[in-house]
């Protein structure tokens, strides 16, 4: 048997790396029993069927190293979410929510501002690198002019990184820009698969450069937190930690219970006026969620 990795998993069809090429690949009956279904992101060995047809059978899906549900995606490093500094103006709703997703899964991660040779306002740049105070790795880029490129392909080299973000940011010009021929392979797998260029429908694992991949994944622009507990989101808001412990109640929500260290820390400027916003957003919606 051989060894590969599913780079997207499709209408009951597995497209398997192996080596230069890309098998077409069904799963063996028994990995329901074995192993459960095959995603993107799995490493798998395989049985070649039809190798002048580039065809092959998965015979077993090898340990995960993590997985995540919404989207399907496997051995996954870290997580890079991916805006806009103007047209459109960040979605700071849907980064926090990325955000939260990535603390709650264990996943690193990291944020990247593109478009920066647009006429940015000061006020916006600093609301951004408040990302950077409380401990995220922010990138500031600019896909048409090359700037910032280098440094942020330092940060995926080497590793697994599923890109997040809403439409029109620029997530596909990054791409190009940081890996110029990542466009002929995604062409050459659209072809094999008779698909577009860009089906934001599934997550799809491409090979940038040796040992790093990239997923550009759909699901994330409606992200909800309705399979959250309220009570557990206040440990996924790193900027809340260094305060909550001071709090007069142990299992105080941060909203209106008084003595709340968390509170004062956002009088004092110590934490971002609309993460608290954002947060007393998800924990409205899992309440409400609760109530019907």
């Amino acid at each position: 048997m051989e060894k590969g990795r599913i780079i997207k998993a499709l209408s009951g069809f597995f497209y398997v790396q192996w080596k230069d090429r890309i098998l077409t690949c069904k799963g063996r009956g028994t990995l329901k029993k074995t192993g459960g279904t095959p995603v993107a992101g799995d490493w798998v060995q395989f049985s070649l069927v039809n190798e002048p047809a580039d065809e092959g059978m998965i015979e077993e899906i090898l340990p995960r190293q993590n997985e995540m549900l919404r989207p399907p995606l496997s051995n996954l490093d870290q997580l890079l979410a991916v805006f806009a500094v103007k047209d459109p103006i960040p979605n700071l709703v849907l980064l926090d929510r990325i955000l939260l997703r990535a603390e709650m899964q264990y996943f690193s991660s990291g944020i990247c501002f593109n478009k920066t040779d647009l006429l940015v306002e000061e006020k916006i740049l600093q609301l951004l690198e408040g990302y950077q105070q409380i401990g995220y790795p922010v990138f500031f880029v600019s896909a048409k002019t090359g700037e910032g490129i280098e440094g942020l392909r330092a940060f995926l080299r080497g590793k697994t990184t599923a890109l997040a973000g809403a439409s029109g940011v620029g997530k596909s010009t990054v791409i190009n820009a940081l890996y110029p021929d990542f466009q002929l392979k995604t062409g050459e797998l659209s072809r094999k698969i008779q698909r577009g260029k860009h089906t934001t429908r599934y997550t799809e694992l491409l090979p940038a450069e040796e040992n790093t991949w990239i997923a550009d994944t759909p699901g994330f622009s409606t992200l909800k937190a309705s399979d959250l507990e309220a009570e557990e989101v206040r440990f996924y808001f790193r900027d809340f930690l260094p305060f909550q412990e001071d709090c007069r109640f142990q299992s105080c929500l941060h909203l209106k219970e008084p003595g709340c260290r968390v509170k004062k820390a956002l009088k004092e400027g110590h934490i971002m006026q609309h993460r608290y916003e954002n947060y007393e957003k998800i924990i409205d919606e899992i309440q409400t969620n609760r109530r019907y």
